[in-house]
């Protein structure tokens, strides 16, 4: 009877574990430090590299930086292993952006791309966004 309910268990906690897996990105939640690299055609002179310290969970797994003046709402988030991936409707200023964002992730760190596409008003510009992360601690 004993080994009956040590297998089932057994089986239990491996289902359990196999199941969270597949749900969950590899993501430990936490705050992050977070660089953004942005790279647009055409731009003479490279941007500095901007770093934001942002709070990441599995829930909620898609670093937003938006800036001052600029709303983005991500929407159709899709979950595939370790990878992320999002569509994103923004407005900055009166203008209308739409973008894609890839993330794969590695437990404490991640790595990925955002492209962000802008509206006739800047000529259909598309800006990609060179993004990594590494995990620092706790969210506060």
């Amino acid at each position: 009877m004993l080994k009956k309910i040590t297998t089932i268990f057994s089986t239990l906690v491996c289902m359990v574990f196999f199941v969270t897996s597949a749900w969950g990105v590899d993501l430990q939640d936490g705050s992050y430090e977070i660089t953004s690299k942005v790279e647009m055609p055409g731009m003479p002179m490279q941007m500095p590299p901007v770093t934001v310290t942002q709070c990441l969970t599995q829930q909620d797994p898609v670093p937003n930086q938006s800036t001052a003046g600029q709303h983005c709402n991500i929407i159709e988030v899709k979950t595939e292993g370790k990878t992320v991936t999002w569509k994103m409707e923004c407005t900055q200023q009166g203008q209308k952006m739409q973008g894609t964002g890839k993330m794969v992730y590695y437990g404490d760190r991640f790595e990925g791309t955002i492209n962000t596409t802008m509206g006739p008003q800047s000529g259909n510009m598309t800006i990609t966004t060179l993004v990594n992360g590494k995990r620092i601690g706790a969210c506060k």
